[in-house]
């Protein structure tokens, strides 16, 4: 009998136990699915003005919707983060769902003030996830206009300008993803801060909203991606330019795919390579504690694209010449993101960290004291271009033209 009595109470405690996981559910059809965060600060109210780019099930369902645009913006303002998204209860009649954002986009005015305390909140928060891509918006232009940009490939814009940075990470290599872990990781680095990839709007920004912007071969406006934004802690300290962005990427090994055009001395013409994979290597030297040494060691592996020039292709003495060539450019790419590092006294390029692998016993020495020594550090470069083929056609037929 008390054996019965056991085995009831087993039976029952495994019924509750499994009666106990849906306690929380929220329907799908209550919910407002967020893709992407607009981030801007209204200055008047000294308050955040959060866009939340919502996703319209209908419009990008295989059902036929009711000719909509697929995504739609709400937004809400309020002093902190969690306020702004509470007040959206008023303008949306569906609980707002963040576990779902793949893109959060902050103003130029919101990093210059600062973003340690907005990312307190993204990394404490449970639904956000820390994967989602971080963007700033360009120099005059804001978070809800990004947004709430619409593009025509890709139906969710937020979604698309994240695609477009992983495919122009591989392509160009100018940018590269940075998620939120990664800015929290930045604004830890002693002396130093987060990199972040810039977005702009090319043309209309009205226009880049309208549902018209989806129904022309022509966009009136697109959301691009830019060049990166360096913080020191958790401020905007500037921008860097195209070039300073390709060696930062280059510094940091993220470098994929990226062009390079090389003019050739004594007027030989121009020649275009393709980098096709690269490895960089970053060392300390610390002889001196007070005046260390870095170098960086760059192993590019390149392929001839275009030739503008009557060289020979077939002359290995040739492929040395360009082996070199490419050796002065690439140092010269790499000397412009030390130099704009320096400039803006911001260590985003990992130096102290390499110093603290190094010697950890020195790092703790030049701890207090690295704001004062980065900006005079000297660095070395070595190169060491190879040219690994020259594509479907080694010597080009503008060599024959020429010998005629």
């Amino acid at each position: 009998m008390l054996k019965h009595r056991w085995f009831a109470f087993l039976v029952l405690g495994c019924c509750l136990a499994m009666m106990t996981g849906c306690w929380d559910a929220v329907e799908l059809n209550r919910r407002a699915i967020v893709s992407g965060i607009g981030i801007d600060w209204m200055e008047s109210k000294s308050q955040y003005l959060i866009s939340f780019q919502t996703v319209v099930a209908d419009e990008i369902s295989g059902k036929a919707g009711r000719g909509a645009t697929p995504t739609s913006v709400y937004q809400a303002s309020g002093k902190t983060v969690i306020e702004a998204m509470r007040n959206t209860s008023r303008k949306v009649p569906r609980i707002i769902s963040l576990a779902h954002t793949g893109l959060i986009v902050i103003s130029d005015d919101v990093a210059r003030n600062g973003i340690v305390d907005l990312f307190d909140y993204l990394d404490r928060d449970s639904d956000i996830r820390l994967t989602a891509e971080i963007l700033v918006a360009g120099k005059g232009q804001r978070a809800e206009e990004v947004v709430a940009v619409l593009t025509p490939i890709g139906k969710i814009t937020a979604f698309a300008l994240a695609q477009k940075i992983d495919l122009t990470s591989r392509q160009l290599s100018e940018n590269f993803r940075v998620e939120v872990d990664d800015v929290i990781r930045g604004m830890l680095t002693p002396g130093g801060g987060p990199i972040i990839n810039g977005v702009i709007i090319e043309g209309s920004k009205e226009g880049a909203a309208k549902k018209s912007n989806l129904e022309s071969a022509k966009s009136d406006g697109l959301a691009v991606i830019s060049n990166l934004a360096v913080f020191k802690g958790g401020k905007l300290k500037g921008w860097m330019t195209k070039e300073e962005s390709r060696g930062t990427v280059w510094i940091r090994d993220k470098m994929q795919k990226t062009p390079l055009h090389i003019k050739l001395e004594n007027g030989q013409g121009e020649v275009a390579f393709d980098v096709m994979r690269s490895k960089t290597r970053i060392e300390a030297e610390l002889q001196d504690p007070l005046q260390p040494i870095i170098r960086i060691f760059v192993e590019p592996n390149l392929s001839i694209r275009e030739v503008n020039s009557s060289i020979d292709l077939r002359d290995p003495h040739t492929m040395k010449i360009l082996e070199e060539a490419v050796n002065k450019e690439v140092v010269r790419i790499l000397k412009k993101a030390v130099e704009k590092s320096k400039k803006l006294d911001s260590d985003i390029l990992g130096f102290s960290h390499v110093i603290e692998r190094t010697k950890p016993a020195v790092w703790r020495e030049l701890k207090d004291r690295w704001d004062v020594i980065y900006p005079r550090i000297q660095v070395e470069y070595q190169v060491n271009s190879v040219v690994r083929n020259s594509q479907m056609r080694d010597r080009s037929f503008k060599h024959d033209i020429h010998i005629e």
